[in-house]
C-alpha cells in the first residue's frame, strides 16, 4: 500500500484505502488514510478556517460512525452552522462553559490538532481575544500542543 495519498481523490477511493488499511492492519497508514478521508469528505471552501472547521466536524463524525457502526451527523453543530455560521459556531465551542464531547474524542484519537480551539489557536487574528485566550487555556490544560 502506497504512503503517498494524493492519489486518494474521492470520497469512495478514501474510505475503501482507509476499510483496507484496516482490514490488512495496517495501523501505520491508519491516521494519513483517516486524515486524507476527512479531507476530501470535508468539500471545497475559499475560506481555510471553514474548511478547517468542516474537516474537523467530518473526523468527528467519522470517530462516532466507526463507534456506532452507522452514519451520524452532529445533530447539534450542524443545525447551528445554518443559524450562525460556521466562525461563530467555533466561537461557541470553545467558549462554552465545559469541554465538549467533540473535543474529547477528537484529543482521545489523536485529533487534537483538528479541534475548534487548534483551528482558533491557528488564527487568532479570525477571532476575538478572549475566544484566542480561551482556546489556548484549554489547549494547554489538555495538554495539546
Amino acid at each position: 500500500m502506497p504512503d503517498d495519498l494524493s492519489h486518494l481523490r474521492d470520497v469512495q477511493s478514501a474510505r475503501n484505502y482507509l476499510a483496507n488499511v484496516k482490514r490488512l492492519g495496517r495501523s501505520d497508514l491508519y491516521p494519513a488514510a483517516f486524515r486524507r478521508l476527512c479531507e476530501l469528505s470535508s468539500g471545497a471552501y475559499d475560506d481555510p478556517v471553514v474548511f478547517e472547521f468542516w474537516r474537523a466536524s467530518i473526523a468527528l463524525e467519522e470517530i462516532l460512525r466507526d463507534a456506532r457502526g452507522k452514519t451520524v451527523r452532529l445533530g447539534r453543530t450542524r443545525p447551528k452552522i445554518k443559524q450562525v455560521g460556521e466562525l461563530r459556531t467555533i466561537e461557541d465551542l470553545v467558549l462554552a462553559k465545559k469541554e465538549s464531547e467533540g473535543f474529547r474524542l477528537l484529543v482521545e484519537h489523536g485529533l487534537g490538532d483538528l479541534t475548534a480551539e487548534c483551528i482558533v489557536s491557528r488564527n487568532p487574528d479570525r477571532f476575538p481575544k478572549e475566544v484566542v485566550t480561551a482556546a489556548r487555556t484549554c489547549l494547554e490544560a489538555a495538554g495539546v500542543s
